[in-house]
């Protein structure tokens, strides 16, 4: 049985592997020749040979693009689990060197831990590490889907309920802070004030409420939202001109201050911290570019 598994893997050319985790990610002959920095003849060969060695049509032309079959996706999952198995055996067998390694890492974030994490990451990357890519994506219900299958990298996020080869790393931990216009004419806010005032929430998910819901349902308050925002980043561009207030991450309210008219109110009640972390699939252990990744996220 071993001799003949061999033979089979020795007649496929393994080359071709990669070529078919890429078409399926990208859905583009084209965006995948360029990603694999070859001719889109080149590619369309391999997809030929694909095609010959899985017995199937493996992808169909529509208005959007490739469109893998139902085989394409079934193969998809089960090769980037294997393609991450060589990649880290490969990577445990060389010493790592940041300053020379090529790598792209797939991380899932929110706006908050892209400008408060990530954006010191980059400059970091940018002196130490500069050929490692990063591409950044949402975080969407799929996320801990795509860490087990290797689409991801790193999901930056609070730490959830997950399966047993997911591991989370603490980052950081942070609080909360209110942010109001400049010229806002509050200076102190009491508990009350603060309930009636008009509030900014931001819910990435489209979920309305929050921990600030929570704390004041505590004490048999609630706030009126009168502007709900999918990104941190939004909240300035509703605060200024006017007298509302939002309840954001300290982190986050600082790098909002440093470019936009809005000033720090303290909150005048405690709102529970939080810890963000990076998720990432049990495989990347002995990853030593991986390794070096979380551990300079963990300093940023």
């Amino acid at each position: 049985m071993n001799d003949m598994r061999q033979g089979h893997v020795t007649r496929a050319d393994l080359n071709l592997l990669p070529v078919l985790d890429l078409l399926l990610e990208e859905g583009s002959v084209t965006r995948a020749a360029d990603r694999l920095e070859l001719t889109q003849s080149a590619v369309s060969r391999a997809l030929s040979r694909l095609r010959r060695l899985f017995r199937d049509p493996l992808f169909i032309r529509t208005s959007r693009g490739l469109e893998p079959t139902r085989r394409a996706r079934e193969l998809g999952t089960r090769l980037r689990r294997a393609l991450e198995e060589v990649g880290s055996i490969l990577a445990a067998a060389e010493p790592f060197d940041p300053r020379t390694a090529t790598r792209r890492f797939r991380i899932a974030a929110v706006d908050y831990a892209q400008v408060t994490l990530l954006a010191p990451l980059a400059r970091r990357l940018a002196r130490e590490a500069p050929l490692i890519e990063i591409e950044l994506r949402q975080p969407s219900l799929e996320s801990e889907r795509d860490l087990e299958s290797g689409v991801l990298d790193l999901l930056i996020a609070l730490r959830q309920p997950s399966g047993p080869a997911i591991v989370w790393t603490p980052l950081h931990e942070d609080g909360y802070t209110c942010i109001v216009w400049k010229k806002h004419p509050c200076r102190r806010l009491s508990v009350d004030r603060y309930a009636q005032m008009a509030h900014v929430l931001v819910a990435p998910r489209d979920r309305p409420g929050g921990i600030l819901d929570d704390v004041f349902a505590a004490r048999g308050l609630s706030r009126r939202v009168v502007v709900q925002v999918p990104t941190f980043l939004s909240v300035p561009h509703v605060l200024v001109g006017t007298e509302r207030i939002a309840t954001v991450p300290k982190r986050m309210a600082r790098v909002l201050a440093a470019s936009h008219p809005v000033r720090e109110l303290r909150p005048p009640l405690a709102i529970p911290r939080f810890t963000m972390c990076a998720g990432w699939h049990e495989i990347h252990r002995k990853d030593a570019a991986h390794r070096w990744l979380r551990e300079a996220l963990v300093g940023s």
